[in-house]
């Protein structure tokens, strides 16, 4: 569908908040706390690029839709262009909203955890909770006082306790989570080595998986990654894979018959069986027993010159 910008609103330095209306004022469809938006964006004449971006603000059907974009250094022409180029009154081509990340509390205790830009998801579900009556925890981490966003909004949800962590040393996860109670849950967002720590320490402190909900972010692809060859044992297929593409999309470009769902690491549809090779694993979402037996082809990599999957 096609919406209008209505309105830009920069927090802080680095983030800037879009509201998206109907063209002819109509009432937009409903959304939950947790979906996000698919924007195409035409960063230049017959290339676009498409986003995902979570819905921020009060869940429900509204007038219009929020969402808030990091303008991230590294950025491939998405958040820049949103930063630089994207104006009041300009039609953006949305898809959505879609519940990728739903609100999954009980009537124990919630806490919510989100790091840097993570925010976003949360917002909403703390929005959803408060409306709920139901008291929780909202633990925001930033590296920086300027890059806390959103903060009136969330001091005036009168059922909030807010925690602000500020600074490049991270809290104390013991402390944070505490031990498992009887119907808690967890719910994070952030980028993918905080999310991996809360995991771990919320496995030692007793949490089960069911209990704990994670979305992601960040690219994955680090400096020293290089190269590699994937081979698929099955098919037969054998796919050069550049650092910057994920084993995934190159193999859906090869056209191998693939399993998939988030492409962030968070669902686990892409786990391939590793024949061969070393693997890097960059998901939040595996066992330790499932990475002993393979990797998630959407953002996993490999220290060994090839791969082998079991495709």
């Amino acid at each position: 569908m096609k919406l209008i910008v209505h309105q830009l609103q920069r927090h802080g330095t680095d983030v800037l908040e879009i509201r998206l209306r109907h063209p002819q004022g109509q009432v937009l469809p409903p959304w939950s706390a947790g979906a996000h938006l698919r924007l195409q964006l035409p960063i230049s004449d017959g290339q676009w690029l498409e986003r995902h971006y979570s819905l921020i603000g009060t869940e429900g059907a509204a007038e219009e839709y929020r969402i808030a974009v990091l303008l991230d250094p590294a950025s491939r022409g998405g958040s820049r262009w949103i930063h630089e180029q994207l104006a009041a009154g300009q039609a953006l081509d949305v898809d959505g909203p879609f519940d990728s990340f739903p609100l999954q509390a009980e009537q124990g205790r919630t806490v919510l955890v989100a790091g840097g830009i993570g925010i976003t998801p949360m917002h909403a579900m703390a929005h959803a909770l408060n409306a709920a009556g139901q008291p929780f925890e909202l633990h925001y981490l930033a590296r920086s006082e300027d890059r806390l966003v959103l903060l009136d909004e969330l001091r005036a949800l009168s059922h909030a306790q807010l925690h602000l962590h500020v600074g490049a040393n991270p809290p104390a996860l013991e402390a944070l989570l505490g031990t498992f109670s009887a119907g808690a849950s967890l719910h994070a967002c952030g980028p993918v080595p905080l999310l991996n720590a809360l995991r771990e320490r919320a496995a030692e402190l007793g949490w089960p998986g069911a209990a704990l909900h994670f979305e992601s972010f960040g690219v994955r692809s680090q400096p020293g990654d290089r190269p590699i060859r994937v081979h698929l044992a099955q098919s037969g297929i054998a796919v050069e894979v550049q650092p910057g593409t994920s084993i995934l999309d190159a193999l859906i470009a090869a056209d191998a018959f693939v399993a998939y769902d988030c492409k962030r690491g968070e669902c686990g549809q892409c786990h391939s069986r590793v024949l061969e090779g070393s693997p890097l694993h960059r998901d939040v979402c595996l066992s330790p027993a499932q990475r002993a037996e393979g990797l998630c082809t959407c953002v996993g990599w490999a220290s060994s010159e090839s791969l082998t999957l079991d495709l």
